[in-house]
Parts: C-alpha cells; structure tokens; sequence
C-alpha cells in the first residue's frame, strides 16, 4: 500500500488514538495549524478526514472548495460521533432512537 492510499485524519488528541490503531495516519493539530496542516494534508493523501472541530477551524472558502473537488476525497466527521463515546450508552442509545436530544 503507497503512503498516499493511508488515510490521514486531522483531530484532537483523543480520538487520535483510535484512528492511530485503525492504521490511519493521524495529525494532532488546533486551531492555530489547522489551514497549514489541511492545505499539507490535501497534497499526501487520496482520503482526508477532519474532525468537526478542526473543520471548525478552517476558513469556510478552503473547505468547501476541497469538499467539491474529486481527489482527494474530504469528509468532515460528525461532531455526534466523535462524542458518542463519552456519553453513557443508554443515553447514546435513546438520542439515536430519537428518543432524546
């Protein structure tokens, strides 16, 4: 497998880990280095995905003319997954069902 067919995911510390054991490459990085660490990012990589926090950070024009573009694919992972693990699973559970926000 070429460096370019690894994944490369751009979020916070914790989530990190468990991209990092998926085989993922992953890039820790705030705020202040997210538009250095995408614009990097986009040119090593056939599969991007940003957390919702760095995607957050990133200037709206940036993102939304890689998320149009056709290579390399760029996905913004939703806030409610990344938090679903440190909800309790019964309350996971009830929010998915509807049952409760």
């Amino acid at each position: 497998m070429s460096e370019r067919e690894v994944p490369v995911v751009l979020t916070d510390r914790l989530p990190a880990i468990g991209w990092q054991l998926a085989g993922a490459r992953v890039q820790v990085v705030g705020a202040a280095q997210a538009a250095d660490a995408f614009a990097a990012a986009l040119a090593t990589t056939n599969l991007l995905l940003v957390s919702a926090a760095v995607a957050a950070a990133l200037p709206a024009p940036l993102l939304a003319a890689a998320r149009r573009g056709t290579a390399p694919l760029v996905l913004v992972l939703d806030e409610a997954l990344e938090s679903a693990a440190a909800r309790p699973a019964a309350r996971h559970a009830r929010g998915v069902l509807g049952v409760e926000a």
